[in-house]
């Protein structure tokens, strides 16, 4: 007997307009297909709109979406973000699968928004940024931007606590 699955995820986000951030991302399997939409406004990342659509559930695992999807209208994409969409989206009546989905969409947000910051920081600093032959990654470690740029940027409520390089700065 052959056994095949396959899983296949794409997201994009793009600049739709001054301040107006779009995040597209389609995850798919042999047995689940999900697309998720949101738009998000800058400055304050809050979520203005926001699709959560089921095209495939072979198993019906996936409860209707859309009450969860109307719900993410205002959430703000940074702190406390996981705990709200697991709830909105997750909870009881929810999908935990599909609230995963969400936030991987909202933490690719900010790495579009916080990756070309980054690199400026980097390139004021004086220190060229290592580019990993696999990919257009960025090291953020205290060879590429510093440790005192690691201070100043930590100090960001929206990055202070956000991921192993902002954690304990004081």
């Amino acid at each position: 007997m052959i056994l095949d699955f396959q899983t296949n995820s794409l997201t994009t986000v793009t600049q739709m307009g001054p301040g107006l951030w779009g995040i597209v991302m389609n995850v798919g399997d042999n047995l689940l297909e999900v697309s998720i939409l949101l738009e998000v406004k800058a400055p304050t990342l809050d979520i203005r709109k926001s699709e959560i659509l089921v095209k495939r559930d072979v198993l019906g695992a996936i409860p209707d979406m859309t009450p969860a999807a109307d719900k993410l209208i205002g959430v703000r994409v940074g702190p406390g973000m996981t705990k709200i969409v697991r709830e909105l989206v997750g909870g009881p009546n929810g999908s935990s699968w599909v609230a995963d989905l969400v936030l991987e969409a909202m933490e690719m947000l900010v790495n579009a928004i916080t990756v070309p910051e980054l690199a400026k920081a980097a390139q004021t600093g004086g220190e060229k940024i290592r580019v990993s032959s696999d990919g257009p990654k960025i090291f953020l470690n205290d060879v590429v931007i510093g440790p005192d740029m690691i201070k100043v940027l930590g100090a960001n409520p929206r990055l202070k606590d956000s991921c192993a390089a902002f954690q304990n700065l004081e």
